[in-house]
């Protein structure tokens, strides 16, 4: 088996082919690790922390402790971020670590020269591979991609990939785009000292996710601080002013405003890595969000396949991990499977944090029509109210009848850790009820997952037309 990218996906394979004793290459054109140990997940998690204590001691006195002089210092803070990939590149993705376990790991860009043929130009010993196999699977990952902005290209921005190159700590920094990356990155550089600023095409931040989540969401990000325009086009950048960049807004009033920053990081959009792979050549066919596979994520061309943000399907770490496991059963055991994405979760890393599985409420009201909303604010978590951490809610939308879970939206501290136990039950067809029969260790923010499954009890459709029908 041959494994093309060495990100989420091809490093899951790659380990389970050299320990089922396959003949395993695993090709990669820069560093082990891709997208989430480079310029993604730990990256953007270390410049959250760091981003995050600095929070935390400008409101110590909220705590009822004085801190003077507590000032971010941009190398630093960069040295603890790169310290981190380090730590995890050295015990995790070395690779040395996969040529331990007889995976051939190749550095080196290559191409398909038949669907059994890949070539490769090896940057470590300069000798041209032709490696042969019998299963290739594509797992290229993706790239940041900027809007067609008139004079964008001359200013030098910046995006997910090369804002950790960054020398000089910008005092004026615009974000384009309120997605994920956005709010994570413009509260991150917000919160060590810059005055940002995030435009958005759209009317609210956050679009995938629920409405409530994202009012709610944009309501603290300004209360904190952070200029948002939303419904706003940028027209014109002009390089080259005497005291930084200049940007031109226009909003859905057509009215405009100018803006000089220091910076400008680009969040919105992503793009599929398939240049140069010669997928064209050997008939793997590619659409719009990437490479199209069927549900057992096969191509086109039946011995190759392809997995991560490459095919453009919920674009996380942890859904390539697992699209490469579904992999693993279809590529070495006899009966393949098909994916299924029914119950995907995932979280934005803002603070608070947002966490989402399952439908939207519009979503499941659109399917199913009729649904029970269950809602807990985080004042009435006492682990939250204990360490001052009350911002946020839970939103559960269940069935009308059995609880079954449909959808959960979670804003608070810890929400990527608490959404796990409704994944589970989600996954396992556990309704509501039994979720509140559960003995949860107080006090814990997971126990606001014990408070509205009770809410089942009270609030649900069914309890009330028992009540009306019992005397």
């Amino acid at each position: 088996m041959t494994i093309i990218g060495g990100g989420s996906a091809g490093l899951v394979l790659a380990v389970a082919g050299a320990k089922l004793g396959k003949k395993t290459a695993l090709v990669e054109k820069h560093r082990i690790g891709g997208d989430c140990l480079w310029t993604g997940c730990v990256p953007s998690k270390a410049l959250l922390k760091a981003a995050k204590v600095a929070n935390y001691t400008r409101n110590a006195e909220k705590y009822g402790i004085t801190v003077s002089d507590a000032v971010p210092d941009w190398q630093r803070v960069m040295d603890y971020v790169r310290g981190t990939q380090h730590a995890i590149e050295d015990e995790h993705d070395n690779p040395e670590r996969f040529r331990e376990m007889g995976v051939d790991v190749i550095f080196g860009a290559g191409h398909f020269e038949a669907s059994d043929t890949f070539v490769v130009e090896d940057i470590e010993s300069g000798e041209t591979r032709t490696l042969k196999s019998k299963k290739f699977v594509i797992s290229t990952g993706s790239r940041p991609v900027a809007p067609p902005i008139p004079g964008l290209e001359s200013c030098d921005y910046l995006d997910s990939e090369t804002v950790w190159e960054l020398e000089a700590f910008p005092k004026r920094l615009l974000v384009v785009g309120a997605g994920p990356i956005g709010i994570e990155l413009g509260q991150a550089f917000h919160r060590l000292g810059a005055d940002v600023t995030i435009a958005q095409r759209s009317g609210r931040i956050l679009t995938k996710e629920d409405t409530d989540v994202s009012e709610q969401m944009l309501h603290y990000l300004r209360e904190e601080g952070i200029t948002i325009r939303l419904n706003t086009n940028i027209t014109h950048v002009v390089k080259g002013k005497p005291d930084g960049t200049s940007v031109t807004f226009s909003n859905s009033e057509n009215e405009t405003t100018e803006q000089t920053f220091d910076n400008i990081l680009i969040a919105a959009g992503r793009a599929p890595n398939v240049e140069g792979l010669g997928l064209d050549t050997i008939g793997v066919q590619v659409g719009s969000r990437g490479i199209e596979v069927n549900n057992r994520l096969q191509t086109s061309v039946r011995n190759i396949y392809a997995a991560g943000d490459v095919i453009g399907h919920y674009l996380f770490t942890h859904v390539a991990a697992f699209q490469a496991q579904l992999l693993l059963r279809n590529i070495f055991f006899p009966l393949s499977n098909t994916i299924n994405y029914a119950v995907v979760p995932w979280t934005t890393f803002c603070d608070p944090e947002v966490a989402r599985c399952g439908l939207t409420e519009t979503e499941a009201r659109e399917k199913y029509g009729d649904v029970d909303v269950f809602t807990l604010d985080q004042n009435d978590v006492d682990r939250a109210v204990a360490e001052g951490e009350t911002h946020g809610f839970s939103k559960v939308i269940a069935s009308r009848w059995t609880g079954k879970i449909l959808g959960v939206h979670l804003v608070g501290a810890n929400a990527g850790e608490v959404i796990h136990e409704y994944v589970l039950a989600m996954q396992q067809g556990i309704p509501l009820r039994k979720l509140s029969g559960m003995i949860h260790v107080y006090p814990t923010f997971s126990s606001s997952v014990w408070r509205v499954a009770g809410k089942w009890f009270s609030e649900s459709t069914l309890i009330q037309m028992l009540r009306k029908l019992l005397p």
